[in-house]
């Protein structure tokens, strides 16, 4: 999700400066992670930032494997940080 939401054209009369407010903070990127079921959205998870390797392998083992019942089916798609060995 991007935090960017200045805009960058505006109107005014003509003549007169276009004068606007921007949003003050920090800009930056923020990571959703979350699992789908038939039912439900379980074990979401944000993060600030992009998602890498250990960040995804501590959701695995901190947010996720609490949430799932045994013998549950996880699928996961063709991303790198999905290719952790430690998740």
């Amino acid at each position: 999700m991007k935090t960017n939401f200045t805009r960058l054209r505006g109107r005014s009369l003509r003549g007169q400066r276009l004068t606007m407010d921007a949003p003050f903070g920090s800009w930056g990127t923020q990571t959703l992670i979350a699992g789908l079921t038939h039912e439900t959205l379980i074990a979401p998870w944000v993060i600030k930032g992009a998602m890498d390797g250990p960040a995804f392998a501590a959701y695995v083992r901190e947010v996720l494997v609490p949430e799932i019942e045994p013998g549950t089916v996880v699928i996961l798609d063709n991303l790198a940080t999905h290719k952790n060995k430690e998740a």
